[in-house]
C-alpha cells in the first residue's frame, strides 16, 4: 500500500509541476487524464 502512495505522490508532483510549467489548455487537459487515471 505505501509503494502505491509513494507512486501516486510522485505522479502528483510531476503532474503539478507540468502544469505549472506550461499553462496550455491542452496541458492542463492531460494532467486531469493522468490524475483521473491514477486515482
Amino acid at each position: 500500500m505505501q509503494k502505491i502512495d509513494r507512486a501516486a505522490l510522485v505522479q502528483a508532483n510531476i503532474a503539478g509541476g507540468t502544469a505549472k510549467a506550461s499553462s496550455t489548455s491542452s496541458s492542463n487537459t492531460t494532467v486531469e487524464i493522468n490524475i483521473s487515471a491514477g486515482g
